[in-house]
């Protein structure tokens, strides 16, 4: 079996002594393990005269090893002086005995940016000179990755399944809100026989922004949207008086500003729940719900702010504590919501759907009607009570608000009132308690202990920003903690004040978190808001907040900035003092500085240390630096706020400040390379040196020689040690990094010129130096990237997992360390630049679907982390065991195998200069067979036939177009190209779509939203230009531009035509959104009804069983010309391109066409939505009878 690599050159691998060859035009190559005998010297293929004649399916130059039992194999080949040439085949099975690889003599340090633009894996390899290189490598066992727990998200099963119940709450935002609904008719169709919980947080991009749970907390139902994208819920309110609108159990509010500069409005997101009997038809996009959830009003009330409101900076934690509404309640039809920014409460009639007047309150905060219709509402720190009601004319009436508790409150937030009138009351200021008064206003009692959110060992009995409140039918009070650190909904006994039970999570968008390496019992968690540390029980998989190291809201350092600054959760040590870092808690790259803090024994991270940029990620000054006191310190001739200087900070006198005489300030040598913004990007290393990977054009290493009294680093600037020269900026969002190991090696993941920005790499100490191609470094660059063709091909590399670790024994690998790929694998390698392991499957891929349950030792390897898996980390713990933290909810997996990882010996080849011409011969002779067999790709005919029946289409004379070629997997160790491809046909008024594929699954989507079909599954995706006078090198679709997407939705089928461009006839145009950027559709129908679809599984062929080759299934799709106003006639030529959606039933996981190669976009809606005509082929009508 032969595996290609490089962009027109063949290595073939002798796999199972079978000569038969697979061949694959973009590159392949796989992963392996095993431990090894030897690896023999390379031989040599024919030369001269009889190279010429012969017929070679392989390139020349055979590289010989023997494995004594199965393994996934790395090799790679190298200069006598350690220069890397050549990455030969990274993790590819092997079995036992004796094996061959192939090397067409080309290196792979070139790199073709616009084939990579367009998702080719191209590598423009050169010819290397005659003479002696060393080949080395290693071989592994297959890995698993045991699910343990996770630490920080109680959801079951924590991850996303297409079961609502699945996931948490939201991953944006904390909790706000929280509101009992009983159980019975009335009730929500979600309520147990006693009742539900519903808990709303603000913002969310994952988990539930509305989410309904038991009575015990366990989570029944979850809707991410109420209202509009991106938005939860912030108030939540029930209406129990007797003339409630009918079919309505709850009311949900929040307010959504938008994100367009110079925009002082905000609207009000104002939605009804409806029970059963009154459910509306399900909307189009299933993250608004099933259809249970209605707006109130329609448009959405406008809320025009005053021009000076504060709009919450993009780092803000909590933009919902400045939002417009502040509280709600709902009494005999009547919606009242407070608008804290206009000192209004706004009155709504739900059952007219209409707003009736607004009247002022100053500083209206939570909102509640007691039992006898007396409207509470909480006035800056004074409870007030009015009286508001709408007459049978729908006239509204309010009394003047009278004082029920005038004193006893600091910063109310939300109330709630028992059957008997005792009123409870959430405040903040300095205690952050729920203050307990009877009808009166007299203070009763507080719920838990006093005091304001601090840092230091966590108190449960504590609360964090008491926001929404609630007493359930059992006598308990739930409260939505408005904090990230940690964020928690707690539930204590009402009239005792015990606390009961409390439930912390999700985290942060992208996961997050880092294990204790030398005590696996704490594990630390931290995003913008605070860090918390945890203590883990292994035996029984559970976890509890135990300290809070740092709040964010505390810190007054002056080193946070964009991107820059707090979260420390990344532990090391210095002999026995623990620290923390947060060097490793950016998304896609390092961060510009990096700071130290000591964690002392009280639980609190004091900052003792820092280093690296003075400007933040925006190219601004920090805090720190912006006085006369500290520019007096800088160099001559700086120029702080335009020009970046590198700095180092110890805190020599113990008082946690930066003081000018503490600070040291230098301009970095040389030309710096990149923008300000990229001077610094610094790590930490094990010891607390600081490793800067901009520092001019070099990367610099400071040395921590010492710690001093309390923990402080003792610094060594003077032996500052230049680690690489010729430093390059990354070229996408990624890379930037650099990592010191043992041994003398460097790791850099943008390598430093000579080698090309697109990769990763090592130099060592002696000079020697390694490369491993990356084509698509970073977060965008990913977006471009197809899926990979060939084991151990890097997508989307962006930022290391933490410093290097030792292989768990008895392997001889030596330091092993971790680079994330945005598309849901992590990728280990050696130090010295050996690929181990890709870990977990790329999203696109055909991967295990997600877990139904949460089941500790569940081998989760087949899975995907999903894209923007942002925050993994890995670690070898004290127990010998690797861990990594992993997977948007953060969960713990313990990787297994790595032990196994053994070191092949090292042998030397010998090329002469005539194996390097027939090499070059045959790199030439396999392109241009390459190309002739590519020819005429851009030109699909399409069939014109005269008769109405297809039944024998396709037949021998179809063209077919070629979407991709897969590599999939036969038997237990062999592997087979399977080929999608797809052909287009008329029969009397009908386009016929026919596509083959392995895939038998190929149709299966949710349907859950059909404006957006192209996202939820699979389907069949046709590309039409139908107007044959548009131009056709345009950009940007015009009328007569259409898309139509078939899938299958519960057996039934389901088909959406989209045109950007088209008469509305008066329908509102569609529009797709995400946070970069908005595009609108004139038209988004359904045809399905229009659509036949027909499925056929076809049977082996050439004498092969079932088991033997890949499954190969016939799709059969007919729609009628007029439904995409097709004309049709031979000699017409359109623009259009064919392709199919890959999923896994709920989610599109891969995009791939007949012409378009870079039309792989999955995680951008916008993106995949839009219509790119210049990137299509040409559709040839021709006349069947002429064929």
């Amino acid at each position: 079996m032969a595996i290609a690599l490089g962009y027109a050159a063949w290595i073939a691998l002798d796999m199972m002594r079978s000569s038969a060859v697979v061949q694959a035009a973009d590159a392949v190559s796989t992963a392996s393990d095993a431990s090894a005998k030897e690896v023999v010297s390379a031989s040599n293929a024919p030369t001269g005269a009889a190279a010429a004649n012969a017929v070679i399916d392989h390139p020349p130059i055979a590289i010989h090893f023997s494995l004594a039992q199965p393994g996934y194999v790395t090799l790679v080949i190298e200069t006598t002086d350690g220069h890397r040439v050549r990455n030969l085949i990274s993790e590819t099975p092997f079995p036992a005995g004796d094996n061959t690889a192939w090397w067409d003599g080309l290196d792979d340090l070139g790199r073709d940016p616009d084939a990579a633009a367009h998702a080719q894996y191209r590598i423009p390899g050169r010819l290397v000179a005659p003479g002696t290189y060393r080949v080395r490598g290693l071989v592994r066992p297959a890995l698993k990755a045991l699910y343990e727990f996770n630490p920080y998200d109680p959801g079951q099963p924590p991850w996303k399944t297409a079961q609502r119940d699945s996931e948490w709450l939201a991953n944006h935002a904390a909790p706000s809100a929280v509101l009992f609904v009983p159980g019975g008719a009335n009730g929500s169709p979600h309520a147990g026989a006693d009742g539900t919980l519903l808990v709303g947080s603000y913002v969310t991009e994952g988990g539930s922004g509305l989410a309904w749970l038991d009575t015990q907390g366990r989570k029944r139902w979850g809707q991410t949207w109420m209202g509009g994208v991106w938005t939860g819920a912030t108030q939540l309110a029930r209406d129990t008086g007797p003339h409630a609108a009918p079919g309505v159990y709850a009311y949900a509010a929040t307010s959504w500003r938008g994100d367009q500069p110079g925009d002082h409005a905000s609207e009000l997101r104002l939605s009804a729940l409806m029970t059963v009997g009154g459910q509306r038809n399900a909307p189009a996009d299933a993250r608004l719900g099933t259809g249970e959830d209605a707006p109130v009003l329609t448009p959405a009330y406008r809320i025009d702010e005053p021009p000076d409101t504060a709009k919450p900076s993009a780092d803000d934690p909590y933009p919902e504590r400045r939002a417009a509404v502040s509280g709600l309640a709902a009494h005999d039809g009547l919606v009242v919501v407070s608008l804290r920014a206009l000192n209004q409460l706004l009155f709504v009639d739900a059952a007219r759907h209409r707003v009736v007047q607004r009247a002022p309150l100053a500083d209206p905060r939570g909102l509640a009607f007691d039992a006898q219709g007396h409207l509470l509402a909480l006035s800056g720190v004074h409870l007030v009570r009015l009286d508001a009601s709408l007459d049978a004319g729908g006239q509204l009436h309010v009394s003047a608000p009278q004082a029920v508790i005038a004193s006893g409150l600091e910063d109310p937030q939300s109330l709630c009132i028992d059957p008997s009138g005792t009123i409870y009351v959430s405040d903040w200021g300095k205690s952050h308690q729920v203050r307990v008064f009877d009808g009166s206003g007299k203070l009763l009692r507080a719920i838990g202990h006093a005091g304001a959110p601090a840092v230091g060992l966590y108190d449960p009995q504590h609360m964090n920003h008491p926001a929404g409140i609630a007493l359930d039918g059992n006598g308990r009070l739930w409260v939505a903690e408005n904090d990230k650190t940690p964020k928690r909904v707690s539930v204590w006994d009402a009239a005792t004040g015990r606390l009961v039970n409390a439930f912390y999570g999700p985290p942060r968008y992208g996961g997050g978190g880092a294990l204790d390496p030398r005590d696996r019992t704490r594990f630390y968690y931290a995003d913008e808001a605070g860090a918390i540390e945890f203590r883990l029980d292994w035996t029984h998989g559970t976890s509890v907040p135990w300290a809070i190291p740092y709040r964010a809201d505390g810190d007054d350092l002056g080193l946070s900035g964009n991107d820059t600054g707090a979260m420390p959760d990344y532990p090391l040590y210095r002999g026995s003092e623990r620290y923390l870092t947060n060097a490793h808690s950016a998304q896609v790259t390092g961060r510009p500085s990096a700071i130290v803090w000591h964690l002392g024994a009280d639980g609190v991270a004091h900052a003792v240390a820092a280093a690296g940029s003075t400007f933040d990620s925006a190219g601004k000054l920090l805090p720190a630096f912006n006085s006369d006191a500290m520019r007096a310190r800088m160099p001559a001739g700086s120029d702080p706020q335009h020009r970046a200087l590198l700095f180092l900070w110890r805190d020599a006198n113990g008082d946690g400040h930066l003081s000018p005489d503490e600070v040291t300030f230098w301009q970095p040598p040389g030309e710096a390379r990149g923008n300000a913004a990229m001077l610094g990007n610094v790590t930490v290393l094990d010891d607390l040196s600081f490793a800067i990977a901009y520092a001019g054009n070099g990367a610099l290493m400071v040395p921590a020689t010492s710690t001093g009294s309390r923990g402080v680093p003792v610094y060594d600037l003077v032996h500052a040690k230049t680690l690489v020269s010729n430093v390059q900026a990354p070229v996408s969002t990624g890379g930037g990094q650099i990592l010191v190991a043992r041994d003398g090696w460097t790791i850099a993941t943008t390598p430093p010129a000579p080698f090309a920005p697109q990769g990763v790499s090592g130099i060592h100490a002696s000079g020697a130096a390694w490369s491993y191609p990356s084509l698509w470094p970073g977060l965008h660059a990913s977006h471009a990237a197809p899926v990979p063709a060939k084991p151990g091909e890097l997508i989307g590399t962006t930022r290391v997992l933490g410093n290097p670790f030792d292989a768990p024994a008895p392997s001889d690998a030596g330091q092993l360390w971790a680079i994330n790929g945005n598309e849901g694998s992590v990728y280990l390698f050696t130090t010295d630049g050996l690929f181990v392991a890709t870990l977990f499957k790329d999203t696109r891929l055909d991967t295990a679907p997600p877990p139904a349950r949460a089941t500790r030792g569940l081998d989760l390897a087949a899975t995907s982390l999903g894209p923007e898996c942002f925050h993994p980390t890995i670690v070898r713990a004290d127990d010998g065991n690797v861990y990594m933290q992993a997977g948007s909810t953060a969960p713990l997996l313990r990787i297994v195998g790595l032990e196994g990882v053994r070191r092949l010996p090292d042998r030397q080849i010998t090329l002469s200069a005539q194996q390097l011409v027939d090499a070059q011969r045959e790199t030439r002779e396999s392109a241009a067979r390459v190309a002739g067999s590519s020819a005429g790709n851009t030109v699909l005919d399409v069939a014109i036939h005269a008769e109405a029946s297809a039944q024998n289409w396709p037949d021998s004379a179809t063209q077919w177009a070629s979407i991709d070629t897969r590599s999939v997997q036969v038997g237990d160790w062999g592997h087979q190209d399977s080929e999608t491809k797809a052909a287009l046909a008329i029969f009397g008024d009908r386009l016929y779509i026919a596509v083959t594929t392995d895939t038998p699954t190929l149709l299966d989507n949710s349907g859950e939203a059909l404006q957006n079909l192209f996202a939820t599954g699979g389907g069949i995706d046709l590309m039409l230009g139908a107007n044959a006078d548009s131009d056709p090198n345009r950009s940007n679709a015009v009328k007569g531009d259409e898309r139509l997407v078939v899938s299958r939705v519960h057996d039934m089928t389901k088909a959406m035509l989209f045109r950007p461009v088209a008469a509305s006839d008066g329908l509102a145009p569609i529009t797709y959104s995400s946070p970069l950027r908005t595009i609108h559709f004139d038209r988004v129908d359904e045809v399905s009804d229009k659509v036949d679809v027909s499925i056929e599984r076809l049977q082996a062929g050439n004498g092969q069983t079932a088991a033997q080759r890949a499954p190969e299934v016939l799709y059969k799709v007919s729609v009628p010309l007029g439904v995409l106003g097709l004309n049709a006639t031979a000699g017409r030529t359109l623009a259009g391109d064919i392709g199919v959606l890959r999923g896994n039933g709920f989610q599109t996981l891969q995009r791939a066409y007949w012409s378009n190669k870079a039309g792989g976009l999955v995680s951008d809606l916008p993106g995949e939505a839009e219509l790119t005509p210049n990137l299509w082929g040409k559709l040839r009508f021709v006349d069947a009878a002429s064929q």
